[in-house]
């Protein structure tokens, strides 16, 4: 073997590892850019089901509120305290008149 043809068997087997090494990079690439759109598309559909999730929450904060609310005006009914207070202020009221009426 003389000079010119190791030359060429080194030169030849560079170009080979270099078209093979641009190959890996290229395959690479596209699997990188593959894995890429998949896991956007995943986020997507994340934030659109955090969305859904915010809004039904923000749905039954507002549900409890209102029944909270009419769960303490119905323990008023039930206690009566409404009622009483009416009918305290009601009796007071009239006793005021009565005595007003009998003092001379």
């Amino acid at each position: 073997m003389d000079l010119l043809s190791l030359s060429g068997w080194l030169f030849g087997s560079l170009a080979l590892l270099g078209a093979l090494s641009a190959a890996y990079v290229r395959v690479r690439s596209s699997v990188d850019n593959a894995t890429a759109e998949i896991w956007k598309g995943e986020a997507e559909a994340q934030k659109a089901r955090a969305d859904r999730l915010e809004t039904q929450l923000e749905e039954l904060a507002g549900r409890v509120a209102r029944l909270e609310a009419e769960n303490r005006h119905l323990s008023e009914l039930v206690t009566g305290t409404a009622a009483i207070s009416e009918l305290r202020a009601l009796a007071v009221r009239q006793h005021e008149e009565l005595v007003a009426l009998l003092t001379p």
